[in-house]
């Protein structure tokens, strides 16, 4: 027999190899290990001599009673498994194809995810699926508590097989575990390789919180000459302190990296915050990188990793260009003006606003307490009549120059991912223009928008691959320097 272990290693157990196939001659027996190793690096399973066992499967089979969530409760060992948590969601796609979502999480917290698509191949064996990678076979469901899986792959005179137990929630009862595990033994299956699968730190992310989060924010193009000539990209230092205020740490994301840069960053960090500015959002390296950022978070939302992504000023406009693919925002005549709120009726209960104390939001209603540097603004009409952004984004406030209406704060439907058009870190940590804000309740919108996005971030539990590499990525490798009153800014990172 031929095993295939976890950790990619072909052993060759000569003796029982042989005794199960004394015909072959010695030049057989290396012919027949090419042709295993080629298939072993396809499917990483273990090799088992004869050909497929055929147990029956469930009758009746009801592919829609059969959607939705399905966790691991044990398996044989797979290669194509590395971390614990597994769960599989099926959802059916317009053409009657099932969408398979596997998910895993990994010891450095990440979700590890991949999708699929399932078929029927004979409509009078729909307990018969057919995926990329072989036959699935649902042998016996509820529906409703448990489900048990085969599958099996012919290798020339060897079979592949892999089966699993599946329950709708993290655990399952030992008798019907044990009645599950007969069947299998009935028709002719090892019971003996089945492990139970690692569903204990399931919930470790759930209910809890990453103390330690780390967010990035999105550098971008120098508009102007600065004292050294190599310094080509800036974040203004107030961002860096908006998140520092609420218990984060800051990480540079710098422009004109590569993908592959990128999304180890992705990887590495909590969340990104897009700053305010006067980079181009249709063609500059602040809209590729967060183009990407953006995309690689929609990517991993999907998957059950949580990800938040900020836009403030010029980070909301470049997130509807985003979204909507389109640069869609018009004049108004807001720079350099403070403004109080129009709250949409719904904006309490929103994510963002629904922790703020009710005189804090009666402020903000009724003072000029947001600060407010745009030329550019996506009116309300715009965004209603915009399915791409009228479907992603629910609208929580808007403002108006005396003439627009136009959208000033957003959280997603179904993604952490919130924008203002509105500046919330410069009530507390600038001082250069006379018009923004520094009232009590002022200061304290911007620490209440602090705490909303980092106990976002908390939920997420990227980390760096070594201590190492996440000092040396931090922001505190940088000096911010004083740079008013001649810029915008009290204080400037300049890379």
């Amino acid at each position: 027999m031929i095993v295939v272990e976890q950790g990619g290693v072909l052993l060759l157990y000569q003796n029982i190899f042989c005794e199960s196939f004394p015909h072959l001659d010695m030049k057989a027996y290396q012919v027949l290990l090419v042709l295993l190793l080629t298939a072993a690096a396809a499917d990483a399973q273990s090799f088992h001599p004869g050909k497929c066992r055929r147990p029956s499967v469930q009758e009746d089979f009801d592919v829609m009673k059969y959607l939705g969530t399905w966790y691991e409760i044990e398996k044989f060992p797979a290669v194509f498994e590395r971390g614990t948590c597994n769960q599989a969601t099926y959802s059916m796609l317009a053409d009657g194809s099932v969408k398979v979502h596997n998910a895993e999480l990994m010891s450095n917290g990440k979700r590890n995810t991949i999708e699929g698509v399932a078929r029927v191949k004979n409509s009078s064996q729909p307990a018969i699926l057919g995926v990329p990678d072989g036959p699935y076979w649902v042998l016996s469901t509820d529906y409703q508590s448990y489900s048990l899986v085969y599958s099996c792959t012919d290798h020339f005179l060897f079979h592949v097989d892999f089966a699993c137990i599946l329950a709708r929630t993290q655990v399952l009862t030992e008798d019907v575990i044990s009645r599950l595990r007969n069947k299998l033994a009935s028709a002719g299956v090892n019971i003996n390789r089945l492990t139970v699968s690692d569903q204990s730190g399931c919930e470790r992310t759930k209910g809890k919180r990453n103390d330690r989060p780390i967010i990035g924010v999105l550098a971008q193009e120098v508009s102007s000459p600065t004292t050294k000539p190599n310094q080509t990209a800036y974040i203004a230092a107030s961002y860096v302190k908006f998140l520092e205020s609420a218990g984060a740490r800051v990480v540079p994301v710098m422009i004109n990296q590569t993908l592959e840069e990128y999304k180890k960053l992705f990887n590495s960090i909590n969340g990104i915050l897009y700053p305010g500015g006067s980079a181009s959002i249709t063609s500059s390296g602040y809209e590729r990188a967060a183009k990407i950022f953006y995309e690689l978070a929609i990517e991993a939302n999907k998957g059950g990793d949580y990800f938040p992504v900020w836009g403030t000023c010029l980070g909301y406009e470049q997130l509807t260009v985003l979204t909507s693919g389109k640069n869609l925002l018009s004049l108004t005549n807001t720079s350099d003006v403070p403004l109080p709120l129009n709250f949409i009726n719904r904006a309490k209960d929103s994510r963002i606003f629904k922790g703020f104390p009710d005189e804090l939001i009666a402020d903000l209603a009724s003072e000029p307490l947001t600060a407010n540097f745009h030329r550019w603004s996506l009116s309300l009409l715009t965004h209603n009549t915009n399915e791409e952004l009228n479907s992603f984004y629910k609208v929580l406030s808007t403002n108006t120059d005396g003439t627009t209406e136009f959208v000033s704060t957003v959280e997603a439907y179904d993604y952490p991912i919130y924008g203002t058009q509105w500046h919330p870190e410069k009530n507390a940590f600038e001082w250069g223009k006379p018009y923004i804000p520094h009232s009590p309740s002022a200061v304290k919108t911007t620490f209440y928008m602090a705490e909303f996005f980092v106990s976002e971030a908390r939920k997420n539990f990227h980390r760096f691959g070594s201590e190492e590499e996440e000092s040396k990525a931090l922001i505190y490798n940088y000096n911010p320097v004083y740079a008013a009153p001649d810029r915008v800014f009290e204080q400037i990172y300049y890379f």
